[in-house]
């Protein structure tokens, strides 16, 4: 059985940890709704065509940069080939 001190103080921590929560929550709403009424403003078209844009500049900085298997093959432009030297046989 808790006595009366810890019970009071259960009683204050649930209390700072509901209205911490809760102020939180507060302000995150009012984030929302500020998000919410600046896009009301703006055309529904152009919001479909973030996604777009950001694919063609996803696509592009992908092909920008070069493969590491190009990068290789560029700098190894070495001859495997191994020269092959005439021998005579002696009888």
């Amino acid at each position: 059985m808790k006595s009366a001190s810890v019970q009071h103080i259960d009683h204050i921590i649930n209390n700072k940890i509901y209205t911490t929560n809760e102020t939180v929550l507060r302000t995150l709403n009012n984030i929302n709704t500020n998000i919410m009424k600046k896009l009301t403003n703006i055309s529904p078209f152009i919001l479909l065509l973030i996604p777009v844009f950001m694919m063609m500049i996803l696509t592009i900085a992908t092909s920008i940069t070069p493969d590491a298997e190009s990068m290789s093959a560029a700098k190894t432009t070495t001859s495997t080939s191994v020269a092959k030297i005439p021998v005579q046989r002696l009888k």
